[in-house]
């Protein structure tokens, strides 16, 4: 049986693949950098803020926060090749600094941080509430979490979406909207802000779409034979994708909890 802490170097491993980067770019999740800096905004990020980037990947999007708000960012992620990337492709003089560490026991001090940002990572969490508390006890009173991830109702997940391509989406252990800003409260946040982003998924439908057809197309003129690779089905993945997002069944929310305590001045 895996241990928790081999599951949890899965899913970094997962997250940092081929087909992670096909599926969601560079960020590793919808939106983009653009997404990232509209949740710095709704947080209220301002110059001089510490802020911590939980599940940083290779380090994209706190280097972001660090250029837009002038703030100091430290990336925690618990894969060991995408810290080295992300130290490696940060500037010396750059905001961003990045630690190898795990979102539910974090290695940082209690009260250090301004802000927090966890973008389409909670979802792939194993102790979800444990995450949450972690991230309170990093923040100042009245500090803000902003956090951004995919949406889907009980029961709404195709069979064909449970395994790897599911968990790269984060389909298979994410929550629904009220979920989230229910694990917020519960985790000691006022949830302040709650903004629905379905509609990035559907730009990365289209885009993945443009990249599975000219992907099968080479295939084809190359002499592979129908069938021969699991991206024959994609297409039909793809449509049950957006119709999900259509339905309301699957989605991207970004939301914002001021920690409970005194607001900052």
């Amino acid at each position: 049986m895996q241990s928790e802490a081999e599951a949890k170097a899965c899913c970094a491993d997962l997250y940092q693949s081929d087909m992670a980067k096909l599926i969601m770019g560079d960020t590793l999740h919808p939106g983009g950098l653009g997404l990232t800096n509209k949740l710095g905004r709704l947080m209220g990020l301002r110059s001089g803020d510490v802020v911590a980037d939980l599940a940083s990947a290779r380090g994209e999007s706190a280097q972001a926060l660090g250029r837009v708000f002038r703030c100091s960012v430290l990336g925690v992620e618990f894969g060991a090749d995408a810290v080295r990337h992300a130290h490696d492709a940060a500037p010396e003089s750059g905001r961003a600094h990045f630690v190898r560490g795990d979102a539910e026991c974090l290695p940082l001090r209690t009260g250090a941080f301004d802000a927090v940002v966890c973008e389409c990572s909670m979802s792939l969490f194993i102790n979800k509430s444990q995450a949450v508390a972690e991230t309170a006890r990093l923040l100042k009173h009245g500090g803000r979490f902003g956090l951004s991830d995919v949406t889907i109702e009980p029961g709404s997940l195709p069979a064909e979406l449970e395994g790897d391509l599911g968990q790269v989406l984060c389909m298979t252990s994410a929550l629904t909207a009220d979920g989230y800003a229910g694990l917020l409260e519960e985790g000691g946040f006022e949830v302040t802000d709650r903004l629905d982003a379905s509609s990035e998924i559907i730009k990365i439908l289209d885009e993945v779409e443009g990249k599975l057809a000219a992907f099968l197309a080479f295939q084809r003129m190359s002499g592979a034979a129908p069938g021969e690779s699991q991206l024959e089905r994609s297409p039909e993945l793809v449509a049950k994708v957006r119709d999900m997002v259509t339905a309301g069944e699957l989605g991207y929310w970004l939301f914002v909890g001021e920690k409970r305590g005194e607001k900052r001045g």
